[in-house]
C-alpha cells in the first residue's frame, strides 16, 4: 500500500500489543483516585447530609387537602346545585297539566286493550293481560264488549268509558275530572 492510501490506518501494526487487563484497571483506579482527591471535604460532606436527609412525606398533608375539597364540592353542590344537576321538589305541574298526562297515559293504555281485543277476540282479563301497568291504571271489565279505565293522580283524576271515541279522550273533551 503506499502512503497516500487514504483508508490505511496505521494501527494494528504487526507489533501492536493489546495492553494487560491489569494496567487498565491500575489507570481506571488512579483515575478515579484523582477525581475523589479533587473533592473538597466540604463538598463531601455536602453530598453526604443530602442523601442522609429523611424524604419528606406529604402524605397526611394531602389527605387533608383532598378532605377539605371533598367538603367544599359537598357543601357547593347543597347550598348551590348547577342547573344540570337533577333536583328534587315539589311538583310545579298544573292541575291542567296533570289531567292531560292522565288522559294520555289512559289513551295508550286503552289502545293497548284494545289491540287486544283485536288479537284475541275478547277482551283481557287484567290489564297486565294486555301489556299495560296495573299499578297506576284501575282497570274494570263493564260486560263482553265494554271497559272503563280510570287513574288519579293527586288532585287530577281521569276515567276513559270504551264507548267513548278515544279521540275525545285525548283531545281534552273526554270525561275528565
Amino acid at each position: 500500500m503506499s502512503s497516500d492510501d487514504l483508508f490505511k490506518r496505521p494501527y494494528p501494526d504487526e507489533n501492536y500489543v493489546p495492553p494487560d487487563e491489569a494496567d487498565l484497571r491500575k489507570q481506571a483506579l488512579q483515575k478515579a483516585y484523582e477525581i475523589a482527591k479533587s473533592i473538597t471535604t466540604e463538598q463531601a460532606r455536602e453530598a453526604q447530609a443530602a442523601l442522609s436527609r429523611p424524604p419528606v412525606d406529604r402524605g397526611p398533608l394531602l389527605r387533608a387537602v383532598n378532605a377539605a375539597l371533598a367538603v367544599g364540592i359537598a357543601l357547593w353542590l347543597l347550598f348551590a346545585p348547577p342547573e344540570w344537576l337533577p333536583q328534587s321538589g315539589a311538583d310545579r305541574r298544573s292541575t291542567e297539566q296533570r289531567e292531560l298526562g292522565l288522559r294520555v297515559v289512559l289513551a295508550m293504555e286503552a289502545a293497548r286493550v284494545s289491540a287486544y281485543r283485536d288479537a284475541e277476540g275478547v277482551l283481557p282479563a287484567t290489564l297486565a293481560d294486555a301489556g299495560g301497568d296495573q299499578r297506576s291504571v284501575r282497570y274494570v271489565v263493564v260486560d263482553a264488549s265494554r271497559f272503563t279505565l280510570s287513574a288519579s293522580d293527586g288532585a287530577a283524576s281521569a276515567t276513559y268509558d270504551s264507548t267513548q271515541p278515544l279521540g275525545m279522550l285525548i283531545g281534552g273533551a273526554g270525561n275528565a275530572r
